[in-house]
């Protein structure tokens, strides 16, 4: 996946769903007051929202790697005559060592001269690699919003891919045994060691054949209290549409089958936000996926963050985009962006690729997004389920615990996957016992 393009839009101070109540109150006795009292801040009220819908995506390749084995050629057997006669003649040093390392050295300038590909060849069946996007549901029965570039690599990336699973273990081989058929006239060195890496990794990166690529997505589903771990599934997602890659309309829209009542972000407009409005970004940046510091059952909750709209801006293609001010990671891309009432303006696409540029991110306006749905003719549905839900959410906010618990409850009826419900409802049952509940009496 092409990195300029395969950046998240992330800031620090990410605040996740299925907070306690403890961590509840605190927020909303020190939130700035916005709409009535009580109130959280409105990042806070955001993520909770949108959290449920937002969701990891995973791109995967799986294919069988060939790799022939190197014979070389009279030329590279010329070569041996040669350096001995440039250390004969003072051009280079006499010694054995230095006259191998300027073998390699004049190898590596020209593999493909002095290395041909022999008869024997490695096969490396049912290798896998890929990587992680964001998505975010638009209807309860299963369409999704992504990246155009989430869902497609190009073949060179894909082949670089498979290359750098399978590369590694063959070059070392091969270095370990060119040295040790030298070892009887010249001692190793990290030099020498470095310079048939050279010649062989470039034969091999020259000459690998990738067969038998086949792709999948699939939508990595959290676990009924949040967060994965061994037991997370993986579910197959279709592809419906999708647009150009970045610098085009960088839109995907996919589907599982078989799903009823999934939560959902709702769609607002382009002239919802300006320049100088703040936008919120939910998704998963790469530098926690991916990272081997972190428990798993943590990886897979989404991170809200912010940053200010800067400008629009029109790409090459002729594709308005907007600007934001926000730091850029791989794995957010395809995230939703929204505005202060939670409602979509965006997709998260691209981030810059030098520091040049830092905290700089470009989101594909929703317009052009209800343009693709509006041709696949698919209309965004926001779920009862996220309507209950957001009911609910306001009620706990403002410790409205049991006016929120018989709501939350029903969520977990109408969607038993739902990844943070089963938290609250711990959460609200224990504010209640607490003798924290400000549901008045006639409302409870």
């Amino acid at each position: 996946m092409r990195k300029p393009v395969l950046r998240s839009m992330v800031m620090t101070g990410a605040i996740l769903a299925g907070a306690t109540v403890a961590q509840g109150n605190a927020l909303a006795d020190g939130a700035k007051q916005t709409s009535k009292p009580g109130d959280v801040a409105i990042g806070t009220r955001l993520a909770a929202r949108s959290d449920p819908a937002v969701v990891l995506i995973e791109l995967k390749y799986t294919g069988t790697v060939v790799v022939p084995l190197p014979r070389r050629t009279k030329a590279f057997d010329a070569l041996t005559v040669k350096a001995r006669r440039h250390a004969k003649a003072g051009r280079i040093p006499s010694d054995r060592q230095s006259q191998i390392k300027w073998i390699l050295r004049t190898a590596a300038s020209d593999v493909g001269r002095y290395l041909k590909p022999g008869e024997k060849k490695v096969d490396f069946k049912n290798r896998s690699f890929g990587g992680y996007c964001t998505g975010w549901w638009i209807t309860p029965n299963g369409y999704m919003v992504t990246g155009a570039h989430c869902v497609s690599t190009p073949k060179a990336v894909v082949r670089q891919g498979f290359g750098n699973i399978v590369l590694p273990g063959v070059n070392a081989e091969e270095v370990k045994g060119y040295l040790k058929s030298i070892a009887g006239v010249a001692q190793p060195d990290d030099e020498m060691v470095k310079l048939a890496g050279a010649v062989f990794g470039g034969f091999n990166t020259r000459n690998m054949r990738v067969i038998g690529v086949r792709s999948k997505i699939g939508v990595v589903r959290a676990l009924p209290g949040g967060g994965m771990d061994a037991t997370s599934k993986v579910t197959p997602l279709r592809r419906v549409a999708q647009g150009r890659t970045y610098p085009g309309e960088d839109f995907a829209l996919l589907k599982m089958n078989g799903a009823g009542n999934l939560p959902t972000v709702p769609l607002g407009d382009d002239a919802d936000v300006q320049v100088g409005d703040e936008l919120y970004i939910n998704g998963f940046p790469g530098v926690i996926t991916n990272s081997p510091i972190f428990n798993p059952r943590s990886k897979l909750y989404p991170a809200l963050t912010q940053g200010a709209f800067n400008a629009r801006r029109t790409t090459i293609a002729g594709v308005p985009y907007i600007q934001a001010q926000a730091p850029s990671y791989g794995g957010n891309s395809g995230g939703p962006v929204l505005d202060e009432r939670g409602r979509v303006v965006g997709t998260l696409i691209a981030g810059p690729g030098n520091d040049a540029m830092e905290n700089q991110s470009y989101i594909l306006p929703v317009g052009i997004i209800k343009k693709h749905l509006a041709t696949a003719g698919v209309r965004p549905v926001q779920s009862r389920t996220s309507r209950i839900y957001n009911s609910a959410l306001d009620d706990f906010f403002a410790r409205r615990y049991r006016a929120a618990l018989p709501k939350f409850r029903q969520v977990r009826e109408l969607y038993p996957a739902h990844p943070y419900v089963t938290t609250y409802i711990r959460d609200t049952r224990k504010a209640i016992a607490a003798g924290q509940d400000k549901t008045p009496k006639n409302a409870a």
